[in-house]
């Protein structure tokens, strides 16, 4: 005779999976409504409802702190050029090290491994195991949004990071450029800001600044030679004609060719004196070519307004 199994054992176990997958489904739909909400509130987050307690995963000892990025908002600006400078963030992100960066592909392929072991029953016999990956992956306490916008000829990225335990920001960053390959460029250092972490090593100015010195150094020189020069030249001037150019006749001490000798010699040292002036000029052009531009790029910039010209951007 067969035993008999207790219906209320039955009822309560059949009970908690409906919980469970209530649960998992539940994860779902807030990951897919933050994704269709969060790309139109770029510049902000929406608060949890009241009486909801957000918190974050607990870290384990030496795990880094998970940050979100959401994909920029154009603003006048190509999509394609958002998603550009999106991957760019996540990328340099990622390169920093400070953040377990989880992307919105993330979160896609998370979603779409999750509805896929839904649909094959996975999570029927299992429901907690999807329900411990998906609260992984919801555990980032940290949320990057931001907006790329065009203004005129000039794009403008501003990025912010939300602390979603406490609700607030925790930094903000506004950079300008005239198009997205050199916007790209400044993407390290608002990144930086925006997340409140350490900015990129400062570029090497050695060679600029050796170029500058040097060629400073030639134009003074050459200068000083070339006066030099000169005054030799007038010394000599007064010695032939003392009494100016008029009352030359037998007023000279030495022989002609002599002071014909000089005068070549002089004007050889003033060729001299301006070459190396040239070559100065040169040295010092290409320092200020090669000296990197200011960290992070400017902030500020003028741009077509309704009647006339306005500034964009915010001061440092």
């Amino acid at each position: 005779m067969g035993s008999l199994v207790p219906a209320p054992c039955v009822g309560g176990a059949r009970e908690g999976a409906l919980h469970r997958t209530v649960g998992v489904v539940g994860v779902l739909w807030a990951l897919g409504a933050f994704f269709a909400a969060g790309g139109a509130a770029a510049a902000e987050v929406a608060p949890p409802p009241e009486g909801a307690k957000v918190q974050a995963a607990p870290l384990k000892e030496g795990e880094k702190p998970r940050l979100l990025v959401s994909d920029l908002t154009p603003q006048g600006a190509e999509p394609e050029q958002a998603a550009a400078l999106t991957d760019a963030v996540v990328q340099t992100l990622t390169e920093r090290g400070l953040f377990q960066v989880l992307s919105r592909k993330d979160l896609q392929t998370v979603l779409g491994t999750e509805r896929q072991r839904q649909l094959l029953g996975a999570c029927d016999t299992n429901p907690s195991s999807c329900a411990t990956d998906l609260g992984d992956v919801l555990g980032a306490r940290y949320v990057l949004t931001g907006a790329l916008s065009k203004l005129g000829a000039t794009y403008e990225l501003s990025l912010q990071v939300i602390d979603t335990v406490k609700g607030q920001p925790v930094g903000r960053s506004t950079r300008l450029a005239k198009d997205p390959q050199t916007l790209r460029q400044l993407v390290p250092w608002a990144v930086a800001e925006a997340s409140g972490a350490p900015l990129p090593p400062p570029a090497s100015r050695v060679l600029p600044y050796s170029l500058l010195t040097g060629g400073g150094a030639a134009i003074l020189g050459g200068g000083v030679y070339g006066l030099i020069a000169l005054s030799r030249q007038k010394v000599l001037n007064d010695e032939l004609c003392p009494g100016g150019a008029s009352a030359c006749a037998g007023q000279n001490l030495r022989p002609l060719s002599y002071y014909q000798e000089q005068d070549r010699k002089l004007g050889n040292d003033k060729t001299l004196a301006l070459g190396v002036m040239a070559a100065g000029a040169l040295l010092v052009g290409a320092g200020l070519y090669l000296m990197p531009p200011p960290e992070g790029g400017p902030r500020v910039a003028l741009v077509p307004a309704h009647r006339g010209l306005g500034f964009a951007g915010v001061f440092p």
